[in-house]
């Protein structure tokens, strides 16, 4: 079995003189043709656990496990279908704490079964939001929390995900509390030291 991992550096003068936001997503493929061309794609990571958080959650194991390779399989365009998916599970996340409505997003003035609808389609769209601007990146979802605000407010914050966050208690938070803290699942950190400077930023295995 081969592998092969691909780290990408990106000069910070061309992405902040390029403008004031980006949209990052990543994917992993098949190694099955010869580089530099890749294979059929087999799993994706913008935003943490949302396949495995929140596809196929009240169905048979089998079905779910079917959904979830169909997600991280699909293309960009097939990616608005699986919102669908994600609107049930979101109800379950804001029922945790027994108050609903405090999910982030979550919106009680909506007709029944469309309250989840807003958040459902953000996570659809499997891509992180970073702002070019910030000088640090400290919390996951900075950047769409200061922006889906009403009225949007700044963030200092260039948000995505650095090897050192602990990006999943952060995510479930905001489900269940819709604050970034509150829910733990009791995993503060790897167990090997990751930098935020040095790249390419990944200890040694």
């Amino acid at each position: 079995m081969q592998s092969r991992t691909h780290v990408v550096s990106v000069l910070a003068l061309v992405v902040v003189t390029a403008g004031c936001s980006s949209q990052v997503r990543g994917t992993s493929h098949d190694s099955m043709p010869p580089p530099p061309a890749l294979g059929a794609p087999i799993d994706r990571a913008g935003r943490p656990l949302t396949a495995n958080a929140l596809i196929g959650l009240m169905g048979p194991e089998d079905a779910g496990d079917r959904r979830k390779e169909q997600y991280d399989r699909a293309g960009r365009g097939e990616w608005a279908q699986f919102a669908a998916d994600f609107e049930a599970s979101l109800a379950l996340y804001d029922a945790f704490d027994h108050q609903c409505g405090n999910q982030w997003l979550a919106d009680g003035s909506a007709p029944p079964g469309q309250r989840y609808r807003r958040l459902a389609q953000l996570l659809a769209d499997d891509r992180l939001w970073i702002d070019n601007r910030a000088p640090a990146c400290r919390e996951l979802f900075a950047v769409e929390r200061a922006a889906l605000v009403t009225p949007p407010s700044p963030s200092d914050d260039c948000g995505g995900r650095t090897p050192t966050d602990d990006s999943v208690d952060v995510f479930r938070s905001l489900l269940v509390l819709g604050k970034t803290e509150g829910v733990d699942d009791g995993i503060g950190c790897d167990d090997r030291v990751q930098s935020t400077t040095d790249f390419p930023f990944l200890a040694a295995p």
